[in-house]
């Protein structure tokens, strides 16, 4: 580590107990964690760990979890997966995320189109008046952006989809981080973790940064 990045403090330390419970305490409050993505052996080496899993699923600060090739190729952007105003604060991360490594944030709104009759026949025609509603989202969150970090280049763009963690992963093809907000859906894992959030943490071809909804830069800064 220190080879390759002589500027960084690097400090070791053991702990007794669970992983999960000593990564958070190193974590504190302000802290941010990050591991790795593989399990042990075979077809889970492909998955998120136990030790990923437990930490994301009750993350209360930022959480990174590295994906991706060991050198992966640079795409020189940082990527925002934005869903609604409540994801300011995932807004912000990737901003400062952006602005330490010198490049510009996308924000990028997904959108759900249905496999129903009716939902087929939007999707050929097109829906102007939804369309616009949904890039709304990811507009007003890089009006607020800029207005935070003036100089920062910030791209917004709203798209639809059949598949919400589908369309993500493709777009994660192309950035450096990307960067979501964590949010809880019915049955699913701990107070972070949906069914988008699991596919990501599972498939992204980039490292993912999981910024806990109620966790330190969400909200008014005004």
């Amino acid at each position: 580590m220190t080879a390759r990045h002589s500027e960084l403090t690097v400090v070791t330390e053991l702990t007794d107990g669970e992983a999960p419970d000593g990564l958070r305490r190193a974590a504190a409050r302000t802290g941010t964690i990050v591991v790795g993505h593989r399990g042990l052996g075979g077809f889970t080496s492909l998955l998120l760990g136990s030790v990923g899993l437990e930490v994301t699923a009750g993350a209360t600060t930022p959480v990174v979890v590295v994906r991706g090739t060991a050198e992966p190729v640079e795409a020189r952007v940082v990527l925002a997966a934005v869903r609604d105003e409540a994801d300011v604060g995932c807004a912000r991360a990737g901003a400062r995320e952006a602005l330490l490594r010198k490049v510009p944030l996308r924000l990028l709104h997904i959108w759900s189109v249905g496999l129903s009759a009716r939902s087929q026949t939007a999707l050929h025609n097109g829906d102007d008046e939804i369309a616009r509603d949904h890039v709304r989202v990811p507009s007003s969150l890089a009006d607020r952006v800029r207005g935070e970090f003036p100089g920062l280049t910030v791209h917004a763009e709203g798209q639809k989809s059949r598949s919400v963690p589908g369309a993500l992963v493709d777009a994660s093809h192309h950035a450096d981080l990307l960067v979501v907000g964590g949010r809880r859906s019915p049955g699913y894992l701990g107070p972070t973790i949906g069914r988008t959030t699991l596919s990501l943490l599972q498939h992204a071809h980039c490292p993912v940064e999981l910024i806990p909804r109620q966790g330190p830069g969400h909200g008014s800064t005004s």
